[in-house]
């Protein structure tokens, strides 16, 4: 559980990063670019992901 807590905690953090090099690299604001829907939509979508990894990982365990 704490393994899975951290990779929310990283996918958050790399999300960021993204955010910093985008508008680095592109010289523009990747939120203005994009919409602060859109990576907040990508974030929460990742980490979701990563939760039911992780519960269809418990349930293979248990099963």
């Amino acid at each position: 559980m704490k393994d899975v807590v951290w990779l929310s905690v990283i996918v958050v953090i790399i999300m960021v990063a993204v955010l910093g090099v985008g508008s680095f690299a592109t010289w523009r604001n990747t939120l203005r670019e994009f919409g602060y829907g859109y990576w907040l939509r990508l974030t929460v979508g990742l980490i979701a992901l990563v939760w039911i990894i992780y519960g269809i990982s418990l349930l293979g365990i248990t099963l």
